[in-house]
């Protein structure tokens, strides 16, 4: 097939998927704003950004390295599977190691009868993640497409029942979130047949080396990139309560559809890019498609600025609407994050992560010191432009 038309099949396809999961977003912000309290979703909030900075470092980030390297023809596949499972399987020990060392600090009593749910929620979020990179490595894009589907119209019937109908709260919101990724394991699962590839699976200590070498540099990205998009909630939960790091939370709703864009584009591009490394023409084909995603990616932005206080109105209920204010400059910082995002797939087509790596944090270093000083002379307003800056 074409490399254009091969792209756009998948993104094609991604977009189905991730816009069906961006809609569940948009439709349960009314839902969650009206029946939660501002501190519990920044709790939440709190919690799904502390696993996203733990599970690229207790897993070695080797999603990642499973999906370059089943791409690479020269590598047993079987071998890559069972390096990533092992990984991930022992990544979930030590989740639960340190939830029961989290159980015994005075500091964390917030979290203090979710202690089942938030280990429930790496369980299956670092279990979801492997399989869909074994999916893209062995390019079945539309699985991925159907697993993201399926989680998405799980998690909003189990939203509206548990937090409508039963009333359970921020535990509700939990369970409704892992019931989602349980479906998609289970979907993945038996459409790679990951069974197959596990049994005739061999130790093989040269790959894993190579493997790891691979990912552990993008630890350090994937942490940066997780400062640059998350540090800010800590800071502002800490210099302004954590009430206020709930509404920042929820202004991070209307920039999600910038990111949705190039989560789509990015994720079909990550494929292109690795099978189109090399060629001839190469140059010019990862030319254009920077400049398409530049060009999507601004008309976006500049339209969603327009609209950020009717839309606010719409989404926003309660104490949660002057959230409005702070997306602007978020809007911003997608379409900058996307640029960056475009060059990550070639890299990693060039297996070379150090280069994303000293990128990534150089951009975090940069958002901590402006968050704390802009967060202090701004409050919840300096997060935001904090985030643009790095």
């Amino acid at each position: 097939m074409d490399r254009s038309k091969y792209l756009i099949k998948n993104i094609g396809i991604l977009t189905v998927s991730n816009f069906a999961s961006k809609v569940l977003i948009f439709l349960l912000v009314p839902l969650y704003t009206s029946v939660l309290s501002t501190t519990d979703v920044g709790i939440y909030d709190l919690v799904v950004s502390t696993i996203a900075l733990l599970l690229p470092i207790f897993t070695l980030n080797i999603a990642d390295a499973v999906m370059r390297f089943l791409m690479d023809n020269t590598q047993s596949k079987a071998d890559v599977a069972w390096i990533g499972m092992r990984c991930v399987l022992g990544s979930i020990l030590c989740a639960a190691i340190c939830m029961m060392i989290a159980t015994r600090i005075p500091a964390l009593r917030s979290i203090r009868g979710l202690e089942i749910y938030i280990l429930l929620y790496y369980i299956f979020t670092s279990l979801n993640q492997y399989f869909i990179q074994f999916a893209k490595g062995l390019e079945l894009v539309s699985a991925m497409g159907i697993a993201g589907v399926i989680e998405t119209v799980t998690t909003l019937v189990a939203n509206i029942v548990l937090l409508l109908v039963l009333r359970w709260g921020l535990v509700g919101f939990f369970i409704a979130t892992i019931s989602g990724q349980v479906l998609s394991v289970f979907y993945l699962v038996i459409k790679t047949k990951i069974w197959g590839y596990l049994k005739g699976a061999h130790n093989d200590e040269k790959l894993q080396r190579e493997m790891l070498i691979y990912s552990i540099p993008l630890i350090a990205t994937t942490i940066g990139w997780w400062v640059n998009s998350s540090s800010d909630k800590y800071v502002v939960a800490i210099m302004c309560g954590v009430a206020a790091n709930g509404i920042l939370s929820v202004s991070y709703k209307i920039p999600a559809i910038i990111n949705t864009l190039q989560i789509i584009f990015i994720q079909a591009w990550q494929i292109s890019a690795i099978k189109e490394y090399g060629r001839k023409d190469t140059a010019l084909f990862y030319g254009r498609a920077f400049v398409v995603l530049n060009a999507m990616m601004s008309i976006a932005c500049a339209g969603l600025i327009f609209l950020a206080k009717p839309i606010g109105h719409i989404l926003y209920q309660k104490g949660f609407f002057v959230a409005w204010q702070y997306v602007p400059f978020l809007l911003i910082a997608s379409v900058l994050n996307s640029a960056s995002g475009f060059l990550g797939p070639i890299l990693a087509a060039k297996k070379d992560s150090k280069s994303v790596a000293i990128a990534a944090i150089s951009g975090a270093t940069a958002n901590i010191i402006f968050n704390i000083a802009l967060v202090y002379l701004m409050g919840i307003q300096g997060a935001t432009i904090a985030t643009v800056i790095a």
